[in-house]
């Protein structure tokens, strides 16, 4: 091979992680996001060196840890969100490797990598602290190791090397491939599964190893050196007590079985045999969603060509694909679409072998001189329009995956330790859900004078201390369940009232209190002001003002609605075309206190609360909206009336 053609595949995947780098980072989130309910804890957990939920993740942990302070850039939400970003972009460009190392040319190879760089669910993954593209970086190391192993096996038997039980090179690549797959279940523990098809895939490239008892020995130390991570679990788990967290068993090895294999067993297969075909209608929608027709139709064809010409290579790459997608189309969560992204990356290969073939087809042409200009032309074009295809993704995902906005949680928290009176009580919810707030006190030591006792157990509370929480209120009451806060800590006979209201879903901050609020008064201030009718409630009048040295923009707003016709009501709040928050009218308050108070008929509701506005909106006037949904045959319309402007200096 020339020297300047054994440099150009390391220069085109530098290319490609660049391409991919730039994309991510111009789309990163900023600070903590709910993209990922996990993503507050992983990020925490990360800069404290602490203990993430099961499985543990204690590579992601460590990786997050070295990254969070060593990177002196934005806050440490931001450094481990990079972090993912910059391990995402460098699995798209190992993909690009791989696929060399399969002998696919540079062009298909950097646009099938591209193209997985590019689809919706990966992009989406590497813009917050998630484990999932670090996990890709972690399996596409794994795989090109164990290819370049099977390179130089195939190569040395070509070469007619007598087969003296010892190379230097193979002797060292395998046992390097098994490190690399035992540290990759620090990222995600599925990936164990794929050890099937990485075991077929050795004894068909040589089953000869088994009989190279130093090889075997040195594998099996490696992978047990890279499972070794996993001391971590009743290690860490000893030292600390994080009430956010399962306790960790005293027993060391019934502990890490129980923290990693033995956990989210209700989740594992949980629909019946008979429901997979329909599960599998479900992976097909993520497929899709992430390749589109033509890509899945490529990735048909590139299976097809890859188990006639390149069987070995087949059995490793469709075994990985059908164990990964038989396990997860089964498994139950919320977030499923995430789970398959190891099996989109299998794709993207197939991808690669389908467009490669589709080349071959153009590019095969014999005969005259004009034909083969015609072929080579046609096969040009194709590449353009691959490419091209790669664009539009890119264009309509960067968009769809555009976290730049994504400042809610940060926005109000901040106003959170900003407003609290001094020793008062917060409390939050419990688990991954709770780190939202906790992030603030392990990472910035926010507040040491407000107590959180969900986390501070033995620190003695003030007696009448003021009694604030972010757990959701519904109906008047916080809501319960398995992330509440544990039985007592919340007074079930006190009246939750909003004092700070965030601009995404579940931002409220209450202050219990033993006395209802203001709820119902006698008239507004000045009804002709607006005297804004809706269907059953009539907004009479509004009032807001801008608090000055806010940590970031917020207005105290008042709202006086006059109630012609009891029932719910949805009132929003919208700064331009942007809604900040939608709640039912009274923050679930009204029912109780027309049930226990004298309230006249059409009370007039009073609503007052602070309202945080996203920090990144740009200084000037903005035009602000208060909104009621309206219900009818045919769906939920919001009517909006516009009320005036906020300035943001």
């Amino acid at each position: 091979m020339k020297t300047q053609s054994r440099w150009l595949d390391p220069i085109l995947a530098f290319a490609i992680f660049s391409i991919c780098w730039l994309l991510y980072n111009a789309t990163l989130t900023p600070g903590l996001s709910y993209a990922s309910f996990d993503g507050n804890e992983l990020t925490t957990v990360a800069y404290t060196l602490g203990l993430a939920h099961p499985t543990g993740y204690p590579l992601f942990t460590w990786l997050g840890f070295l990254f969070s302070h060593l990177l002196p850039l934005g806050e440490v939400a931001h450094r481990t969100n990079l972090m993912c970003a910059t391990m995402g972009a460098g699995g798209v460009a190992l993909l690009y490797l791989i696929l060399r190392r399969v002998d696919l040319s540079r062009a298909v190879a950097a646009f099938a990598a591209l193209y997985f760089g590019a689809s919706t669910t990966f992009w989406s993954q590497a813009v917050i602290t998630e484990v999932y593209a670090p996990n890709v970086f972690m399996l596409a190391g794994t795989v090109l190791v164990l290819l370049i192993w099977a390179h130089h096996t195939e190569a040395r038997r070509q070469t007619l090397e007598r087969d003296s039980g010892f190379h230097p090179s193979t002797f060292i690549l395998l046992p390097s491939f098994a490190l690399l797959f035992g540290l990759s279940l620090g990222t995600h523990m599925s990936n164990l599964g794929f050890a099937p098809a990485y075991a077929l895939f050795v004894l068909l490239t040589d089953w000869r190893v088994l009989t190279r008892p130093l090889t075997m020995l040195a594998s099996f130390v490696a992978f047990l050196l890279g499972l070794a991570q996993f001391l971590w679990i009743p290690l860490r788990g000893a030292t600390i007590n994080d009430p956010l967290l399962p306790r960790v068993s005293s027993n060391p090895l019934f502990g890490m079985y129980a923290y990693t294999l033995g956990a989210f067993s209700n989740l594992r297969f949980a629909f019946p045999i008979t429901a997979l075909p329909e599960r599998v209608v479900v992976y097909l929608g993520y497929l899709n969603q992430n390749f589109t027709v033509v890509g899945i139709a490529l990735g048909v064809l590139g299976a097809w060509v890859l188990l006639f010409r390149h069987p070995k290579r087949f059995w490793l790459f469709a075994a990985m694909y059908f164990i990964h997608v038989f396990f997860f189309a089964q498994y139950k969560v919320f977030d499923l679409d995430v789970f398959f992204i190891p099996s989109h990356f299998i794709f993207a290969i197939f991808v690669a072998f389908g467009a490669q073939q589709l080349l071959a087809w153009f590019h095969a042409a014999r005969g005259s001189a004009p034909a083969r200009v015609i072929s080579i032309a046609a096969s040009v074009a194709i590449m353009v329009l691959l490419f091209a295809l790669v664009a539009l993704l890119a264009v309509g995902n960067a968009k769809a995956n555009d976290r730049r906005g994504d400042t809610a949680i940060g926005d109000f928290y901040r106003n959170v330790f900003a407003m609290l009176p001094r020793d008062s009580v917060l409390i939050s919810r419990r688990g991954v859900f709770g780190y939202d707030m906790y992030y603030w006190r392990a990472v910035y030591h926010a507040r040491p004078d407000v107590a959180m006792p969900m986390y501070e157990s033995k620190r003695a509370r003030a007696p009448n201390a003021p009694l604030f929480t972010t757990v959701r209120v519904v109906n008047g009451q916080p809501q319960g369940g398995a992330w509440a806060p544990p039985r007592g800590a919340l007074p079930a006979d006190a009246w939750y009232i909003p004092v700070l209201v965030g601009n995404q879903r579940d931002l409220v901050l209450y202050r219990a209190s033993a006395t209802p609020p203001q709820l119902i008064a006698a008239d507004a201030p000045s009804p002709t002001r607006v005297n804004h009718v809706f269907d059953g409630v009539t907004l009479l009048d509004y009032d807001w003002v801008e608090v000055p040295d806010a940590p970031s923009p917020r207005v105290h707003l008042k709202m006086y609605w006059r109630v012609t016709s009891p029932r719910v009501y949805l009132i929003s709040t919208r700064v331009d075309d942007l809604t900040l928050e939608t709640h039912d009218l009274g923050f679930g308050n009204l029912p109780r206190y027309l049930r226990e108070m004298r309230v006249p008929r059409a009370p007039i509701v009073v609503e007052e609360y602070d309202l945080v506005l996203p920090s990144h909106l740009k200084k000037g006037a903005h035009a602000f909206r208060i909104g009621l949904a309206e219900f009818s045959p045919t769906g939920i319309e919001m009517r909006w009336v516009e009320v005036g402007s906020v300035q943001v200096r």
